[in-house]
C-alpha cells in the first residue's frame, strides 16, 4: 500500500498545478466560460469541482492512512468509487451543446478538451491502481502455488499447502479423508484456481482437477497411503478422458495424516 499511496503523491504532484489553474480560470471566468457557453455549463462546473475537491481531500494528502483512510482497502474503495463517478458523469462533456458560436469557439473546445483529457487520465491512473492492488493482493502463496504447479515443481507445490493448512485453527481440523479434501479445495479456489472437485468420468468421480495451458492435474486423496490414492487413478483410467485435450496429463496420489498433507505420488500419463 505504501507503493500507491506514493504512486498518488507523484501523479498528483506533476498534475496539481494545471489542475488547479484550469479550475481557478474557469471559476473567475464564469461569464465567458463553460458556465456562459454551453448548455449544461452548470452542471459541467460542478462535475469540475467535485472532481477537485475529491483531490484535494481525499487523495493529495501527505500520509492517506490512517488520516483519511483506516485501512488499505477503505483507500482502494474511495478509489474505485471516485473513479467510478468520474466515468459515469464524463457522458456530460459530450452531451452538451454550444450556445453561442462565436471567435472564441476554438478556445472553449480547448477548455472542454482539457476536462476531457484530465478525465481520461484519472480514469487511466485510478484503473492502474486497482490493477495493481489486485495483483498484489494475490497472496505470495497464490503465486507460489501456481508457480509450482506451472513448472511441475509438486514439492514445492505441497509445501507451502502444507504451510496453508497448517494455519486452520487445531480445534476445527477432523481427520477424514472428505473434510481434508474440501479444505484443499476450498483453499485452492480461493486463492482463484481453476479447480473442480469431484468431476465426473464414465467410472467414477475424480477428487479434483487443476487445469492449465498445457497441463492438467488430476489429484486423488486417501486417508492414509498416497500410493493407493495413485492406484485409482490407475485402475478408473481417470487420465483417459483428458487424452483429447492434447495436453500433459499428470496424476498425483496424495495421502492424508495426523490432520495434515502425509505424502504424495506423481506419474505423468502424456
Amino acid at each position: 500500500m505504501d507503493k500507491i499511496e506514493k504512486l498518488l503523491r507523484d501523479f498528483f504532484s506533476t498534475r496539481i498545478g494545471n489542475y488547479r489553474q484550469f479550475v481557478a480560470d474557469e471559476s473567475a471566468n464564469r461569464q465567458v466560460g463553460l458556465l456562459k457557453w454551453y448548455s449544461n455549463g452548470s452542471e459541467l462546473m460542478d462535475f469540475m469541482y467535485s472532481i477537485m475537491s475529491n483531490i484535494e481531500e481525499q487523495l493529495y494528502v501527505e500520509k492517506l492512512i490512517p488520516h483519511v483512510f483506516t485501512s488499505p482497502q477503505h483507500l482502494i474503495d474511495s478509489i474505485k468509487r471516485f473513479r467510478d463517478y468520474i466515468a459515469e458523469n464524463q457522458v456530460l462533456i459530450y452531451s452538451n451543446e454550444m450556445l453561442v458560436k462565436n471567435n472564441e469557439s476554438e478556445e472553449l473546445d480547448h477548455t472542454l478538451g482539457f476536462l476531457q483529457g484530465m478525465c481520461n487520465e484519472l480514469i487511466s491512473f485510478f484503473d492502474y491502481l486497482i490493477e495493481i492492488h489486485d495483483s498484489e493482493e494475490l497472496s505470495l502463496p497464490y503465486k507460489e502455488l501456481r508457480s509450482a504447479l506451472a513448472t511441475r515443481d509438486l514439492e514445492s507445490f505441497f509445501e507451502t499447502l502444507k504451510a496453508i493448512i497448517g494455519t486452520v485453527a487445531y480445534p476445527i481440523h477432523k481427520e477424514k479423508e472428505g473434510y481434508l479434501h474440501t479444505v484443499i479445495h476450498v483453499i485452492l479456489k480461493i486463492l482463484g484456481f481453476d479447480i473442480i472437485s469431484e468431476e465426473s468420468t464414465n467410472i467414477g468421480r475424480i477428487d479434483a482437477v487443476i487445469r492449465f495451458t498445457n497441463i492438467i492435474y488430476i489429484f486423488e486423496f486417501k486417508q492414509g497411503d498416497a500410493e493407493e490414492a495413485l492406484s485409482q487413478i490407475e485402475e478408473k483410467k481417470y487420465y483417459q478422458k483428458f487424452m483429447i485435450d492434447k495436453k500433459s496429463v499428470i496424476g498425483v496420489g496424495v495421502s492424508f495424516g495426523d490432520r495434515q498433507i502425509k505424502d504424495y505420488i506423481v506419474h505423468i500419463y502424456k
